[in-house]
C-alpha cells in the first residue's frame, strides 16, 4: 500500500467539501484538522477548486488534500495545485 493510501486508511474518513469561495478553504481544512481529520477531498465541481487546493496545501502542508469529481484532464491542474490523490 503506498503512503497516501496508508494515511487515508489510518484516518478512516475522507471529508468531502464543495468550496465556492477559496478564502474559506483554509479555515475549513483547519477545522477538520482540529477535529482530528487531517485530510480533505475538494470537489472539482466549482471554479474555485484548484485555488482552494493550492491554498490548503500551502498553508497546511500536513493536511492530506485530494481532488474529487475529476472527470476529465482536470487531474493535471489538481496535481499541480498540490492534490495528493484523485477521485
Amino acid at each position: 500500500m503506498n503512503d497516501v493510501l496508508k494515511k487515508l486508511s489510518d484516518i478512516g474518513i475522507i471529508p468531502v467539501a464543495k468550496i465556492d469561495d477559496a478564502q474559506k478553504a483554509v479555515p475549513i481544512a483547519k477545522a477538520l484538522c482540529d477535529g482530528g481529520l487531517p485530510c480533505i477531498e475538494v470537489t472539482f465541481r466549482t471554479d474555485k477548486a484548484e485555488e482552494s487546493i493550492r491554498r490548503i496545501t500551502e498553508s497546511l502542508p500536513h493536511v492530506l488534500v485530494g481532488a474529487g469529481t475529476v472527470l476529465t484532464t482536470k487531474e493535471d491542474r489538481a496535481v499541480e495545485a498540490g492534490a495528493k490523490f484523485i477521485v
